[in-house]
């Protein structure tokens, strides 16, 4: 049992949930509007957050010149060079306007950790904005850089499909900004530090709520019990989170609804 745990515990450290939770929300874009996803499409669209979220947490090691003295981080860092090199090369022969995108998308995530050119203040560091930054990053990658693998743009793709994906990000973003409350910074200004517990998690309510009905308005049948019932299991986790939340409430639980979303998906359609 101890050693599962060590394995369980590595899979959340190492971004490899997250990472998996943004493919699953990827493959649902692809389910919705007919895309076909090759396995290099796939490996890009789990590398790019396995890369970059583990580029925010562990960036420290390289930029302050911090040496290496486990032969774990050793090896990781070798795997995460590899992965950005099969990444790279698997872009080479995707369309422009997605290569433009990945970029713009690559720059987001580094400009979250690291700071402007000529300045000492990063994306993360700018008052208010950590929540939405993450939401964006999450749509550009799981709506739009999927839908530039389409020859042309689908009739059907509308400013609602981004703006709910949208809403679901920033409601899931949450949990973690709740748990986060006594570590984050005065000045990062997140929805707890300004509103509070209670008034965020109205907040997070109410966004779901905007979610339900942009659910409706699209008018998807076949997946809309689904989505619903997706919905109301966030603003669940929503509601219950605390500060002194369990270990991997937000990490796993939380950061797992899109893997259910799409394993319901598959199972019933």
């Amino acid at each position: 049992m101890g050693g599962f745990l060590k394995v369980f515990d590595l899979y959340v450290k190492y971004n490899i949930h997250v990472s998996l939770a943004v493919l699953a929300l990827v493959q649902i874009t692809a389910m919705d509007f007919g895309i076909e996803l090759s396995l290099g499409h796939q490996f890009i669209f789990f590398t790019a957050p396995f890369l970059g979220y583990n580029f925010i947490k562990f960036h420290f090691f390289f930029f302050n010149k911090t040496p290496f003295t486990s032969v774990k981080y050793i090896l990781f860092s070798g795997y995460l060079s590899l992965c950005l090199t099969m990444a790279l090369w698997q872009t080479l022969y995707l369309s422009f306007s997605f290569q433009l995108l990945f970029l713009v998308t690559s720059i987001l995530g580094l400009l979250y950790c690291l700071p402007f050119p000529g300045l000492t203040i990063n994306f993360r560091g700018l008052k208010g904005l950590k929540i939405h930054l993450v939401a964006l990053s999450w749509v550009l990658t799981s709506v739009y850089l999927p839908i530039t693998l389409l020859e042309i743009m689908p009739e059907n793709l509308s400013w609602d499909y981004a703006f709910q994906r949208y809403l679901f990000v920033l409601a899931a973003t949450i949990p973690f900004e709740i748990r986060d409350l006594k570590l984050d910074a005065p000045q990062l200004s997140t929805w707890p530090q300004k509103w509070g517990i209670q008034k965020t998690k109205i907040v997070g309510v109410t966004l779901l709520l905007v979610f339900f009905v942009l659910e409706g308005y699209m008018s998807k049948p076949t997946h809309s019990l689904i989505t619903i019932f997706i919905g109301v299991l966030l603003m669940g986790m929503v509601i219950i989170s605390k500060t002194d939340q369990s270990k991997y409430f937000s990490s796993f639980w939380v950061e797992g609804i899109p893997i259910l979303w799409l394993t319901l998906l598959i199972i019933f359609f």
